[in-house]
């Protein structure tokens, strides 16, 4: 059975959708089959493939608003056992509807009941706030797994943060794992990353991941280009990076298996 990972935070570009995208195509590259679920009505992971709205016909919206099989609205990502579910929203009133669908916390997790045994992750990709389609993530997950950016303020927000996770958790998903804290964007060329890295390994412990996403033009570029940064350039610094992360995922699992 596959494994439900939410990838959350309530800051935006700390690297939550670019997480998303290149650690499902570095888990499907190291041939796990992986489905990528886009909950944000922003709609970055299907622009981060250079999807427009005349090649996405359904998506999240669909499934929650019109009842419609996932299956129905499953996008081939070019790489073998690589699915994406976009959000499919593009206007206001589709965004409030969506989030209005979203007060069933239970409902994402029903729509992905069938398909734990058909992938070996599932992916979610959560807006930045913890409104009820992140509540409806969290519901569904069997895990989450939390990008920080290294500076200051993504610090300074995060024990509030992980408090409120927790609150929804104990009432909504009181089984939640937690994969870790993904450090992103990270420079060692500057004092202040090095820093607020070391800080965080000493408020958080074990619950810091051993990977560390470095700051790369790569991972930049990659979106413009329409493909993973894996698919981009995979000896990067950002792909391999985003490769060692998959690994440490699958060590992780195997160990606790």
């Amino acid at each position: 059975m596959g494994e439900i990972v939410s990838i959350v935070s309530q800051k935006g570009g700390v690297g939550k959708t670019t997480t998303s995208v290149n650690l499902g195509a570095s888990l499907a590259i190291l041939e796990m089959r992986t489905l990528l679920i886009d909950m944000d009505p922003q709609g970055s992971v299907a622009a981060s493939f250079q999807l427009n709205e005349t090649k996405i016909l359904k998506g999240m919206y669909q499934v929650f608003t019109e009842n419609i099989p996932l299956s129905e609205a499953l996008i081939d990502l070019g790489l073998e056992d690589f699915h994406l579910v976009p959000s499919n929203v593009y206007g206001e009133e589709e965004e409030i509807e969506f989030f209005r669908y979203g007060m069933d916390y239970t409902l994402l997790k029903n729509v992905l009941k069938p398909y734990k045994d058909m992938y070996d992750y599932i992916l979610i990709d959560c807006p930045p706030s913890l409104g009820s389609l992140t509540i409806n993530a969290i519901t569904a997950a069997d895990s989450l797994l939390i990008p920080v950016q290294a500076e200051y303020y993504s610090l300074k927000a995060l024990g509030k943060f992980i408090r409120t996770v927790k609150s929804i958790s104990k009432k909504y998903n009181p089984g939640l794992g937690f994969k870790g804290f993904l450090i992103t964007m990270y420079d060692k060329r500057v004092k202040k990353s090095q820093e607020i890295s070391e800080e965080l390994r000493n408020s958080f412990k074990d619950a810091v991941l051993g990977t560390v996403i470095p700051r790369n033009s790569k991972i930049s570029e990659a979106p413009r280009a329409g493909k993973p940064v894996a698919l981009l350039d995979i000896s990067s610094a950002g792909a391999l990076g985003y490769l060692q992360l998959a690994e440490e995922l699958l060590m992780s699992n195997s160990n606790h298996r």
